[in-house]
């Protein structure tokens, strides 16, 4: 995290002393109406009662049998509505709007070019493979080979490569496309291999815990048509100009030469909440693509990751929710520079405080809350304080936040979902007020950091009115305009010449105002989710976005 962890605790204990939120282990819930949850959106949880103010009897704070035992569950287990606003969008431009989106992923072959650009290990080399998206990357042309180089640490790489996977394992789970399929076997093993990778020989007495990067040997990789579908192009991955030792307050990079898997390798230490909350929330979906991928490769490589997840979530738990890392000898400690690792620092200060994150991990771990009662996850005095700190820390909070409703609604905790839910809508109707206070609000990329958050949100429930609609719309559009045109998206084609790119002629970084090239595939999560709510504005005909065939129509 970009936070000050001492500075953090004094704005924190400021907040506090002007808020009278209770610290108690279960604090009270807030009247919904002091945080601007709509009414209406508080009618029926089945099983549940409400008392007059609308909050849930503490008595039935446990999962529902039925829902646990159809696991993992096919629908959102309540009704949950809010207010109209603004005008809903037609059909002909939902339409139109799929049309532009999905033709813009058929146009530049999106999940090609993701397995094309993306680096790691070819099962060529005789050892276990996976690619990743790896931020810090340069590439060389030359005589139709592309060499992409590592020349970075990569700190935070999980974060646009969460992003991809929950697409790509979603998108499988829908389209069922051979291409997308392979994008979600290779990213669920690239994340896999974040953990293998930072194992030290083969008795490694914290086996689960993850590197921020691994860096493998030199390979290369022919992407023919029997492994690849692809044309027979070359394409070399170097990661040895990275083989240089790095010391910083928040991560380090240096040899490991003791790994089981990939022999000799090196590796950046030090995995911590900025992309770990990424992380977390994709975790929600890879039941899915477990239970509903049409390949065996697909669902073998994702089971493992799941595998790996619960591990890695397990150990945090059984170290009273602290993340820990390895020093270059392999022996594992505690992460305790600041707060980059730590989901209980500030409790000392309400026990609310990134209660989403221990739920979160928790549910990953044992299926199952064992943390405090978390309400509504929102506001917390956390969250008024550390994102006014760095823009940075607001997908930390929000992320989390929709960490712990996803599995909550996948483990079959429905009345914890619904609860966190109507936070989250209380989060959402602050951050997109008119009157809004949030400091981030006046950043260059709220709003378009708005409308991807609004169809990740509206995966695991939250119905959009028109407005937001037309929010995820607009910026969406914005993103088509920019990359459409953009002339990179093969570096092998004959039009481009032999030369040095660097990382932004490897992938397109648009405007402020258009959604992230990571990002821009988001629907196919959207749609596969069994939690989207019918309550919700339409914006994307899923219909179209299921079948590849159509893209584009």
């Amino acid at each position: 995290m970009k936070s000050v962890a001492s500075t953090l605790t004094l704005l924190l204990l400021l907040a506090l002393a002007g808020c009278s939120q209770s610290s108690n282990s279960k604090p009270e819930a807030q009247d919904v109406a002091d945080i601007g949850v709509d009414q209406t959106s508080l009618d029926v949880v089945p099983g549940a009662e409400l008392d007059q103010q609308g909050d849930l009897d503490d008595d039935l704070w446990e999962g529902d049998a039925d829902v646990q035992a159809a696991f993992p569950p096919r629908a959102l287990p309540f009704e949950y509505t809010r207010p109209a606003k603004g005008e809903p969008i037609p059909d002909a431009e939902v339409e139109a709007f799929t049309r532009s989106v999905t033709g813009l992923w058929k146009d530049v072959d999106w999940f090609r070019w993701i397995l094309r650009t993306s680096t790691g290990v070819d099962a060529s080399s005789g050892q276990d493979d996976f690619l990743a998206w790896y931020n810090d990357i340069h590439a060389v042309k030359a005589d139709g080979v592309v060499t992409l180089q590592q020349v970075g640490g990569d700190h935070n790489m999980w974060i646009p490569g969460s992003k991809v996977l929950t697409e790509a394992m979603n998108g499988c789970a829908l389209t069922g496309d051979w291409t997308v399929c392979k994008v979600a076997e290779q990213y669920c093993k690239g994340l896999t291999a974040s953990v293998k990778g930072f194992r030290w020989g083969d008795d490694d007495p914290a086996p689960f815990l993850m590197a921020r990067a691994v860096f493998p040997n030199d390979n290369q990789c022919v992407m023919d048509e029997e492994t690849w579908q692809d044309d027979g192009r070359t394409k070399i991955m170097e990661f040895h100009q990275t083989y240089v030792e790095e010391h910083g307050w928040n991560a380090n990079k240096f040899a490991w030469p003791e790994n089981p898997t990939w022999g000799s390798i090196w590796v950046t230490n030090m995995r911590s909440k900025d992309d770990v909350c990424a992380i977390v929330r994709t975790t929600t979906f890879l039941p899915y693509v477990i239970a509903d991928a049409p390949y065996d490769w697909v669902r073998d490589a994702c089971q493992e990751t799941l595998d790996y997840m619960v591990g890695f979530n397990k150990d945090i738990v059984d170290h009273d929710y602290n993340i820990r890392t390895k020093d270059a000898d392999g022996t594992p400690r505690l992460v305790t520079e600041e707060d980059l690792g730590s989901y209980t620092e500030y409790m000392g200060v309400g026990d609310d405080n990134e209660c989403a994150a221990r739920l979160a991990t928790d549910l990953i771990a044992y299926q199952e809350p064992r943390t405090n009662d978390c309400g509504q996850g929102y506001p917390t005095v956390y969250d008024m304080v550390a994102p006014s700190i760095h823009y940075y820390n607001y997908p930390i909070v929000w992320d989390y936040h929709m960490a712990a409703l996803g599995n909550a609604l996948v483990y079959g905790y429905p009345v914890i979902a619904y609860s966190l839910l109507k936070g989250f809508t209380a989060r959402m109707n602050n951050y997109l007020s008119d009157n809004s206070q949030e400091p981030g609000a006046s950043d260059q990329d709220w709003n378009r950091d708005m409308a991807l958050l609004l169809v990740k949100a509206a995966a695991l429930g939250y119905p959009l009115n028109a407005d937001e609609a037309r929010l995820v719309q607009k910026h969406w559009l914005q993103a088509v305009e920019e990359f459409t045109p953009w002339p990179n998206w093969d570096l092998w084609d004959e039009s481009i010449p032999d030369g040095e790119y660097g990382g932004g002629d490897i992938r397109p970084h648009g405007s402020s105002q258009g959604i992230q090239v990571e990002g821009v595939t988001m629907f196919l999560e959207y749609c596969n989710s069994p939690f989207k709510n019918p309550a919700g504005a339409k914006f994307i005909d899923c219909e179209i976005v299921a079948d590849v065939s159509r893209w584009g129509e």
